[in-house]
């Protein structure tokens, strides 16, 4: 396999600066020098405006590159009266509502208030949801849009030696999300569950994350069951279990107990192969039952995604409740 430049410029702010140095191509008098990079360049800017419901119509004279503009990774300037805002998360996610922040300062500050803004979100691996993202007025940009907007010429690698590498960069990366589908289990990685956690989600009604703890952290997926069940289901990776959440005036090993003696009686009824905890713990969140190798398999030992989804939901078909006046 040849070198490639994003195996080692794996940082936001290598990517950034590749943004930075596409945007630029945009630029109509970049056409005699590389029609290539002009014609990617611009096919970006235009997938930034129809995300938006926008065209632009006009010949893009400039692009003004401005980085970390108040805290914001990217802000492009469109012949100065469009201004692209990109967040750049590709291992992270927006906090401490720093999208509104960026957003409202592009609006309200002297260079660039007379510009239409257009935010935009831009993310390579995957994530839970993107509601806030939206809320926050921003649009998704996705890996998927950039590899189709990099091979869009015949399904062919560009011949600039920068676009090849990162479009290969890409389409391996969204080859170790969907691995899930091709690897056994035990060969799964970081970007496997992220495949199998993000395609779970159609599904089931449920959100998912990395958990970081003192045993070295999980990829994990959350959902509640039916409303009638005071527990909710977590998969931690190849185990799920049943956790239940303490309000603050429960006697919290009264309801602990009550709650997981009723989930393993349940488990004998209904099959669901649940066994007791190996270690018991009491605080606010606490598992009251697991069950290893969830995981349903075929022959050749790859994953059965609908066999899976069909034994994950026969956790939230029977209802469990155990009610406070018993406690």
């Amino acid at each position: 396999m040849k070198p490639n430049l994003f195996d080692y410029a794996t940082s936001e702010l290598s990517q950034d600066a590749f943004l930075c140095w596409l945007l630029k191509w945009g630029e109509a008098d970049l056409h005699s020098v590389d029609q290539e990079l002009h014609r990617v360049a611009t096919r970006f800017i235009h997938k930034v405006f129809s995300l938006h419901n926008r065209s632009l119509e006009e010949t893009i004279h400039q692009v003004r590159i401005i980085r970390q503009f108040k805290g914001l990774d990217i802000l492009a300037i469109i012949n100065e009266k469009y201004a692209i805002l990109i967040e750049d998360k590709t291992f992270t996610s927006e906090h401490s509502g720093q999208l509104e922040r960026y957003l409202e300062e592009v609006k309200t500050n002297v260079v660039t208030r007379d510009c239409i803004p257009l935010p935009i979100y831009y993310k390579i691996v995957e994530q839970s949801n993107h509601r806030s993202i939206h809320k926050a007025g921003y649009q998704l940009f996705t890996r998927q849009e950039m590899i189709k907007i990099l091979e869009h010429d015949d399904w062919k690698l560009p011949k600039n030696a920068i676009l090849a590498d990162y479009l290969q960069h890409l389409k391996r990366l969204d080859d170790e999300i969907n691995s899930y589908k091709t690897l056994p289990v035990a060969k799964w990685t970081t970007f496997s569950w992220q495949g199998f956690y993000r395609d779970l989600q159609d599904v089931l009604d449920g959100k998912w994350g990395y958990v970081a703890n003192a045993r070295g952290g999980f990829w994990g997926f959350w959902w509640k069951g039916n409303e009638q069940q005071n527990h909710y289901w977590q998969l931690e990776e190849t185990v799920l279990r049943a956790k239940i959440e303490a309000k603050t005036n429960d006697d919290v090993k009264v309801y602990r107990d009550t709650c997981m003696s009723s989930l393993l009686k349940d488990s004998f009824e209904y099959e669901l192969d649940l066994k007791r905890p190996k270690r018991i713990s009491t605080g606010k969140n606490m598992t009251i039952a697991y069950r290893e190798n969830y995981l349903q398999l075929q022959e050749n030992g790859l994953l059965d995604f609908e066999k899976t989804v069909f034994e994950l939901e026969r956790y939230g078909r029977y209802n469990q409740s155990v009610e406070s006046e018993e406690i």
